[in-house]
């Protein structure tokens, strides 16, 4: 298999090391997201994987195993593995779906999901108010710049180009 890229090298590793502030800044970032990510998983009780699981339900709503499984690119019994950690945890339920029995949803409870949220309002209400006080050409230059932002992360991904409101 050979790869557009050569093998990382602790040399190459800080040649990409971001020199410009917002490089920097977006570093920092995407740094303090996963520590976020592993703040909320604590106070859940959660691991990594578990967390990812949990955020495809918020962000989709219920899924079945199977596509939880492919959102999170895991094997179905892999998934199968997560949503029993997580229902025994209190964090999901499985529910029959009325018009077909045969067909279960994995659905987050509701209390656990508002323990998630209660770690995460000061972000969502800190960036509230940030927002709030830009203008609106302040506005277009920034969704313009984090959009590009979005679809660089979205292509490392192995994701299709967003569209403008879509995570």
């Amino acid at each position: 298999m050979t790869t557009d890229h050569p093998a990382p090298t602790l040399q190459g590793w800080r040649a990409h090391v971001p020199r410009d502030p917002i490089g920097q800044r977006l570093k920092t970032i995407s740094f303090l997201n996963r520590e976020i990510g592993k703040k909320i998983g604590e106070a859940l009780g959660v691991n990594v994987t578990d967390m990812a699981a949990l955020e495809q339900l918020l962000n989709n709503g219920p899924l079945t195993p199977s596509q939880l499984a492919e959102r999170l690119k895991v094997t179905t019994a892999a998934a199968t593995q997560i949503v029993d950690r997580l229902e025994r945890a209190g964090h999901v339920s499985r529910q029959r779906k009325a018009t077909d029995r045969r067909k279960i949803f994995v659905v987050p409870v509701e209390a656990s999901m508002e323990r998630a949220f209660e770690k995460l309002a000061p972000m969502i209400d800190g960036l509230d108010r940030v927002i709030a006080g830009l203008t609106p050409a302040e506005r277009q230059i920034i969704e313009g710049f984090l959009d590009q932002v979005v679809d660089v992360y979205r292509d490392v991904a192995g994701l299709p180009p967003s569209t403008a409101d879509s995570c």
